[in-house]
C-alpha cells in the first residue's frame, strides 16, 4: 500500500481520483490539520452540470455529475458490519441503534457510507485538528449523531447556520434557505484564530458606553476590532449571485464561506483535506490563504473539473497541480481498460480527448463523447461543427467501426474518433478511411472524417487530429 510522504512542503496541490475511503486509508495517522468538506446530502437527486466551450455556449444536454441517491446492498452491509464489529465502541452502538430505527433503507445506506469515512477522517486528523462537515436538513440530524459518536460529544464546537436568499418556487412549506456546518475538533486543544473571524459591529449600535443593556463596556480598541462572527452567517453570498464564481455545478458553495472556515481553524502552511472536493471550492480557498491542500473525488470528470477551476482562480499554479489515480503510462491504462470499462471510457473522453461525456450510460446511440468546434462565419453567421467519440476498452470488430460510422451520421457529426486500447486490423483502418477526408471551410486544416486513435499514441505524445478549439469542464 502506498505511503504518502507528508513532511512539510512535500505534499501539496494534489488531487486524488477515486474512492476517498481508499485514498484516506493510505494517508498516515495524524497528518492533516483541517478537514473542510461538502459531502453528498442524501437529497435523492441526480445532479447534472453543463460543459461550456470557449464562447461560453452550453450544449443541448447536461452531463451527469453525480447521483445523490443511495440503496442498501452488499457495500452498505459490509460497511455496516465493519462499523459495528471492527470500529465498535460508541460508533458501533450508534450504527446498531440507527439500523434498528431506519432498517435497510436508502438513508441507512447513506449513513454507513458516511460513517466509515468519518472514522477515517478522525484517524488522519492531527490531535489539534478540526473538521467542518457541510450538511442540510436532509440528513444533518443523523450526521450530528454520527459526528458525536466518532469525534466525541465533548469535542462538538458549533453548528454553524449559513443563511442565504435565492429564488424559490414553493407553495406548501417555507423555502429552505439554510445549510448547517458541523464544527468538531479532535481534542481539547485546537487552532482557532479569533481575530481572523471578526466582523464590524452593526452600524448605529451604542458601543461608546454600555452595550445592549449589559454591564460590559466596550473600549475604542474593541470596537475597532469588531465582534467575533456568531454561528449564523448571513454575509456569504450564494454562488448563484456570483457571476465570477458560478460554474453551473449544482452544489457549488462560495469561496468566501470556506475561506472563513480556513482562516479560523488553520494557519499558513497547514495541510487541508477535502475528501469530497466537488468543484474545488475548499482547495481554491486553501490556495488563496497559503495553505497546502489535498482534494479527493470519485470520477475523472469531477477531478478534471476541479483542476480547471483551480487553474481559473489560481493560474500561477497551473503546472503544479498533481493528479494521482489516473493512468500515467500505457500499462496502467491497459489495466484500467481490463478492470473498469466505464472508468476507461470516462478517462479517455474527459482527459485524453477533453470531450463532453455523454449524459447517459448504457443506451447512448454509440456516442460516448462530443466536442463542438468553431467553423468561423459561414453565410454571415458564426457556425459550429461537431465531433463525436466512441471508446472501446476491450475487443472490437470491423462491425463496430461500421456501426460508429452510422452513429456519426445519426448524430449529424462531421467528424468521429474511435478510441481503442488494442490495435486495429488493416480492414478496420480501411473501413475508417471510407468515411473520407474533411476540410475545414475557413482554415487550412484537414483530417480524416473517422480516425481510429490508439491509447498508446496518447502516451507517445501523438495527438489526434482535432480542429482547433479549447473546451473546458464547467
Amino acid at each position: 500500500m502506498l505511503n504518502l510522504n507528508l513532511d512539510p512542503g512535500t505534499i501539496n496541490r494534489t488531487l486524488f481520483r477515486g474512492d476517498n475511503l481508499e485514498w484516506m486509508a493510505r494517508l498516515p495517522d495524524r497528518s492533516v490539520d483541517i478537514i473542510a468538506t461538502d459531502p453528498p446530502f442524501n437529497s435523492k437527486r441526480d445532479y447534472f452540470v453543463p460543459f461550456r466551450d470557449e464562447q461560453g455556449k452550453e450544449p443541448e444536454t447536461l452531463v451527469k455529475a453525480f447521483s445523490d441517491t443511495w440503496s442498501w446492498g452488499i457495500a452498505a452491509e459490509t460497511a455496516c458490519d465493519e462499523l459495528i464489529t471492527e470500529v465498535g465502541g460508541l460508533v458501533g452502538e450508534t450504527i446498531m441503534g440507527m439500523r434498528t430505527f431506519l432498517k435497510e433503507t436508502p438513508m441507512m445506506a447513506y449513513l454507513v457510507m458516511m460513517g466509515i469515512r468519518l472514522v477515517e477522517m478522525h484517524r488522519v486528523l492531527k490531535p489539534t485538528g478540526s473538521i467542518y462537515l457541510h450538511c442540510d436538513a436532509s440528513a444533518g440530524h443523523y450526521l450530528k449523531l454520527l459526528m458525536d459518536a466518532v469525534f466525541g460529544v465533548k469535542n462538538f464546537r458549533n453548528e454553524i447556520v449559513w443563511c442565504y436568499d435565492t429564488p424559490a418556487n414553493v407553495r406548501r412549506w417555507f423555502p429552505r434557505k439554510t445549510d448547517n456546518i458541523l464544527f468538531y475538533t479532535k481534542g481539547s486543544t485546537w487552532t482557532f484564530n479569533v481575530d481572523n473571524v471578526r466582523v464590524p459591529y452593526k452600524r448605529g449600535s451604542k458601543l461608546d458606553g454600555k452595550g445592549w443593556g449589559t454591564n460590559t463596556a466596550y473600549s475604542a480598541e474593541e470596537v475597532a476590532k469588531g465582534k467575533v462572527m456568531p454561528n449564523w452567517w448571513v454575509d456569504c453570498t450564494p454562488v448563484q449571485r456570483l457571476i465570477t464564481e458560478r460554474t453551473g455545478y449544482p452544489t457549488q458553495k462560495p469561496i468566501a464561506l470556506y475561506e472563513r472556515i480556513l482562516r479560523a481553524s488553520s494557519n499558513e502552511g497547514d495541510l487541508v483535506l477535502d475528501p469530497f472536493c466537488g468543484c474545488g471550492t475548499t482547495v481554491i480557498a486553501a490556495e488563496n490563504l497559503g495553505r497546502r491542500w489535498i482534494g479527493i473525488d470519485l470520477t475523472y470528470l469531477a477531478i478534471g473539473a476541479v483542476k480547471l477551476q483551480v487553474e481559473k482562480f489560481c493560474p500561477h499554479i497551473r503546472d503544479e497541480v498533481r493528479i494521482i489515480g489516473i493512468p500515467e503510462d500505457l500499462p496502467s491504462a491497459i489495466r484500467l481498460a481490463s478492470e473498469d470499462a466505464f472508468g476507461f471510457e470516462e478517462w479517455c473522453v474527459a482527459h485524453v480527448l477533453n470531450f463532453q461525456p455523454n449524459a447517459t450510460r448504457g443506451s447512448d446511440g454509440g456516442i460516448d463523447g462530443v466536442r463542438n468546434f468553431p467553423l468561423g462565419k459561414i453565410g454571415g453567421r458564426k457556425s459550429y461543427g461537431k465531433m463525436v467519440a466512441q471508446v472501446k476498452s476491450g475487443n472490437y470488430t470491423l462491425g463496430h467501426v461500421r456501426d460508429f460510422r452510422t452513429a456519426m451520421g445519426n448524430a449529424n457529426a462531421e467528424l468521429g474518433i474511435f478510441v481503442v486500447a488494442k490495435p486495429p486490423t488493416r480492414d478496420m483502418q480501411k473501413e475508417a478511411s471510407r468515411a473520407g477526408i474533411w476540410k475545414h471551410p475557413t482554415l487550412d486544416f484537414e483530417c480524416p472524417c473517422l480516425q481510429i486513435y490508439e491509447v498508446k499514441d496518447y502516451f507517445a505524445g501523438i495527438a489526434p487530429k482535432i480542429p482547433l478549439s479549447e473546451r473546458s469542464v464547467l
